[in-house]
């Protein structure tokens, strides 16, 4: 016999269990969760200071056009041989064609959102633009015949039921504009998404300018910049050179704060705006469109409860039960946006079919050559414009 065999052996301690992997975050988890919140704040803040701005210095085409400023000075910056965090792409026709048309939306969409904000709050008029699916859904049904689900239209009903209760406490005359603002905001940014899906025509030459992120950010924001100038000197020039001349003439009185709060507000505006788009942008290029859905949709709700927060807005019963209808309504088309996909994607099939055999009708009709016209898929343009269906608002 051994005489280990005859030594009584250690009580043993207990072993902890090994901690499982998949309790551990990876890293690119980490990762996306970080730019969400990052995503979330920067998009409040710009919303918030963009109210605040209102409240002392209403001039929301200024603060429109100081916006888009903001985002091409700083895209600029950071592919200067400094930072360059991309290389500056030469402007071409192709990148023009794509665009100009961008930033006629961009114009549009944003100068009825700062009206909005500048009237109502930011609160509500977040939860207008809820209503976006409602719009999308009612366009393809009307104007293109795409059928959907019952499922999907069940889930539109506690989201436009919600809009209009969390919009009731706010109905009088003279929030009547800035709700209509809202309303048109929603229906301009949902007008380009259909826009560059369905009738822009696109090209090999266009497909041949991909832009990165930040070039095409920065030609969409400088155009948006440039069509925007003659609207500024129109409408806001005259009142802000009567500022310069009379400091106490404003539109609205700033409540006692001076000219440098107003700078520091609009230069926190426009960063945190650039900050909020180049974050949209690196979220749609490294996740799903699933994910990125879901993510936004998450956004919609943090900028609201934020924005309440943040203005200590008083939250009627009746408009508490709006946004939470809003928000499940918002949940329930996000879980049938399968069938909205779906649909869509059914009917540009049709619409290729149908190209397809219109084609022996417009032989000869090219160039000298007589090869016949081409005939281009509209959906071919979403691989280079889908990060302009972030709205960047």
């Amino acid at each position: 016999m051994a005489w280990r065999d005859l030594v009584p052996c250690a009580p043993c301690r207990p072993q902890r269990p090994p901690v499982s992997p998949t309790l551990i975050p990876s890293v690119s988890t980490v990762q996306f969760v970080l730019l969400c919140a990052l995503w979330y704040t920067t998009s409040a803040l710009s919303s918030n200071t963009g109210k605040v701005i209102m409240n002392e210095f209403r001039y929301p085409i200024t603060l429109t056009f100081v916006q888009f400023g903001f985002v091409a000075g700083y895209c600029l910056l950071f592919m200067s041989p400094v930072i360059r965090f991309s290389n500056f792409r030469s402007p071409t026709k192709a990148i023009f064609h794509s665009t100009v048309p961008m930033g006629l939306f961009q114009v549009g969409g944003h100068i009825s959102s700062s009206m909005a904000i500048s009237r109502i709050p930011v609160s509500t008029v977040h939860t207008i633009k809820a209503l976006s699916p409602l719009f999308t859904v009612a366009a393809y049904a009307l104007l293109f015949g795409v059928r959907y689900s019952a499922k999907t239209y069940i889930s539109l009903l506690p989201l436009t039921l919600g809009v209009i209760l969390a919009c009731s406490s706010d109905l009088s005359l003279s929030n009547a504009m800035g709700i209509l603002c809202a309303f048109g905001s929603a229906l301009i940014f949902v007008s380009s998404n259909i826009f560059f899906k369905k009738v822009m025509p696109s090209n090999s030459a266009v497909s041949a300018h991909k832009l990165d992120k930040l070039n095409l950010l920065f030609y969409s924001s400088s155009m948006a910049f440039v069509l925007m100038i003659p609207i500024w000197i129109y409408y806001d020039l005259p009142a802000l050179l009567t500022l310069l001349r009379d400091p106490g003439h404003v539109a609205h009185p700033s409540h006692g704060h001076g000219h440098h709060s107003v700078a520091r507000a609009f230069f926190a505006n426009g960063t945190v705006h650039f900050a909020q788009n180049i974050i949209a942008f690196i979220l749609l290029a490294q996740t799903s469109p699933v994910t990125y859905s879901i993510a936004s949709l998450i956004k919609r709700v943090a900028v609201i409860c934020i924005a309440i927060v943040w203005f200590a807005q008083p939250v009627h019963a009746l408009q508490a039960a709006g946004i939470a209808l809003t928000f499940g309504g918002l949940y329930l088309y996000n879980q049938a946006k399968g069938d909205v996909e779906q649909g869509e994607r059914s009917m540009r099939r049709v619409a290729r079919g149908e190209r397809r055999r219109c084609r022996p009708a417009v032989r000869g009709v090219g160039g000298a050559s007589g090869q016949p016209v081409a005939v281009i898929a509209v959906d071919d343009l979403s691989a280079y414009i889908r990060p302009s269906h972030l709205r960047l608002i």
